[in-house]
């Protein structure tokens, strides 16, 4: 499979046809790299994938189990978090590295255009999606987790493939740009490996390493997507890019991560991995209660402000709902706590019915305004479906010949027999998550990933599966059914 990004597949829904020649497939989802390690050997707040040594001896092991026909990894959305990536080039060093690695994709771009180029925004909160600053942060994360892409490298020059599908965290994968500097760069990881030229080896890259915008078929039985479109707050409305084909198009959860959610992982780290989602601000108000007020009164307004104007409308509609449901208690509240407060100091207090309807009002107030804050983001769409099982039966009666239906990007990992030969699967993540419900880091959950041999019946025999990295091995992956 061989192609280029001239249409836009996740607008049209087209879907790209893949034959395993018999090969098994590997399926994961939802890795989020960042920038990775630092020059100090740190992680920065934003950052959520810390299994590039895990991920290595995973890789290892498949190769170990593959035949020689090779294996075919897919790697289903949001593999690199471009939204968490903020680095900046900002020494001459670090401009003409970016210029150097434009050059060699045939971008031209002189330090003084690069430089001039970087606005003031984008310096507090990462470049914008433009194709030659995407393929800065996609520099910054190969650098900053050389492992995993070593081995990716080691992956592809052994003559496996690998699959990247588009998620609504990287969207930047639309660039041919981006396509470029990932085949040349992994070439040349694996030339340094194997003490050759790059140029020898390119075309191997060229050839094994694939992007798919929105959805692959493999044998015309496994339907694999992200799965992000099914989601208001995720899916992008309207054209693919803007600004004359310079930008790319985001979803408002796009600009909330961007603008809201990167700032708060800066002073709290992991938040974004809290799950129930909706507990994210909860978690706040009960360890750093000052950033809560700080979200509720100044990210959230300046997050709403910088939303594009094609995204009002879907915001309007929710923002009514929280201003009035925060409003109102907080209103309140406080024209409880004044007229105490205007009584004390006059040397009297309300009496009688006023003084008791005083109080019900502020322990009223205090009570629902812990309850709205917990609430806050489920009631602005911003939580991820529960599961997407409802669309993989409708992608199934589109095609009845598809026998399984693979997605990601909820992070919760799922296994549904559909009856028959039909299966339903979510991959999870493989980053942390942390139940807020039962007060732990769900690792047994991370780490997942289903394995495909379209030879066999049904095709995902194996079900859903995990990399036990402690003892090396795979396990299966243990569910419980939830009404």
């Amino acid at each position: 499979m061989q192609k280029t990004n001239t249409t836009n597949q996740e607008a049209t829904g087209s879907i790209v046809p893949f034959n395993s020649n018999g090969r098994k497939v590997y399926v994961l989802s939802d890795l989020h790299l960042a920038a990775g390690l630092n020059t100090s050997g740190n992680y920065e707040g934003t950052e959520n994938f810390y299994a590039d040594q895990s991920f290595d001896r995973f890789l290892n092991h498949l190769q170990e189990t593959v035949s020689g026909k090779g294996g075919i990894l897919v790697i289903n959305g949001d593999f690199i978090d471009y939204l968490r990536i903020r680095n900046i080039p900002s020494t001459e060093d670090e401009l003409r590295c970016w210029q150097e690695i434009l050059e060699n994709i045939g971008i031209q771009k002189t330090v003084d255009e690069l430089e001039a180029s970087i606005v003031k925004k984008e310096r507090e909160y990462g470049l914008k999606t433009d194709d030659y600053k995407s393929v800065w942060k996609l520099y910054v994360c190969m650098q900053g987790h050389k492992i995993l892409f070593q081995r990716l490298a080691k992956w592809v020059g052994q003559g496996n493939d690998l699959i990247i599908v588009k998620g609504n965290h990287d969207l930047e994968w639309y660039w041919p740009a981006i396509h470029k500097h990932l085949r040349t760069a992994l070439a040349k990881m694996a030339a340094e490996d194997r003490v050759d030229d790059p140029r020898n080896i390119q075309h191997l890259f060229d050839r094994h390493i694939h992007f798919v915008d929105h959805a692959v078929l493999v044998d015309n039985k496994i339907h694999i997507e992200h799965g992000h479109i099914y989601e208001r707050t995720t899916a992008v409305s309207g054209d693919v890019t803007f600004n004359n084909g310079r930008e790319l198009n985001l979803p408002f959860g796009s600009f909330f991560n961007r603008y809201l959610i990167n700032r708060l992982e800066l002073a709290y780290p992991y938040l974004d991995n809290v799950r129930p989602t909706q507990n994210i601000l909860p978690v706040l108000i009960r360890e750093r209660f000052p950033l809560a007020i700080k979200v509720l009164f100044k990210y959230v307004p300046f997050t709403l402000l910088i939303i594009p104007k094609k995204l009002y409308w879907q915001t309007f509609k929710y923002l009514v709902n929280i201003l009035f449901i925060i409003v109102l208690p907080i209103v309140i509240t406080v024209y409880a706590i004044w007229q105490t407060v205007k009584g004390d100091s006059a040397g009297e207090a309300p009496t009688g019915i006023a003084a008791q309807a005083l109080n019900i009002l502020k322990n009223f107030g205090f009570l629902f305004l812990s309850y709205i804050f917990g609430r806050i983001l489920a009631m602005a769409g911003l939580k991820a479906p529960p599961t997407l099982s409802v669309h993989a039966k409708e992608i199934m009666e589109k095609n009845p010949a598809v026998e399984t239906v693979i997605f990601g990007h909820t992070h919760d990992p799922e296994q549904k027999h559909l009856g028959g030969d039909k299966w339903y699967f979510n991959t999870g993540t493989w980053i942390p998550i942390f139940e807020t419900s039962s007060a732990d880091v769900r690792l047994d959950k991370t780490y997942t990933f289903v394995a495909v041999d379209c030879n066999e019946k049904p095709s995902c025999k194996e079900r859903l599966q995990r990399w036990n990295d402690d003892a090396e091995r795979i396990d299966t992956m243990v569910l419980n059914d939830k009404n």
